[in-house]
């Protein structure tokens, strides 16, 4: 591996990390972080490898999607993307999506 394969990789979990302590930590049940980790970082690791550094597609756009759909979902269910506020809310909805249940939430 070269040394800026390296740097892709280290960017790809801090990338990560800032990610989780956005939205993360109201991941449920908690055995899927670090299966959620895991597999970013192995996708990451295997796409920086075989495409170098085209491999940065992936690693920044699948957090700027996320965000994306997670800015929308917040804005659509009256909840504050930033802080996830009212946190009894976010947690409430993403239950439902957990269910695979993607309606509106009621009021």
């Amino acid at each position: 591996m070269n040394n800026y394969q390296y740097i892709y990789i280290i960017l790809s979990v801090i990338i990560w990390i800032l990610g989780y302590f956005h939205t993360g930590k109201y991941v449920r049940p908690k055995w899927k972080i670090p299966g959620k980790f895991i597999f970013y970082l192995g996708i990451s690791t295997l796409l920086v490898l075989w495409i170098n550094h085209y491999s940065l597609i992936f690693i920044f756009g699948h957090q700027l999607l996320g965000l994306y759909f997670h800015t929308k979902v917040c804005k659509k269910h009256n909840i504050n993307w930033f802080s996830c506020e009212p946190k009894e809310k976010y947690l409430k909805l993403q239950e439902k999506w957990a269910k695979g249940d993607f309606s509106k939430l009621e009021e």
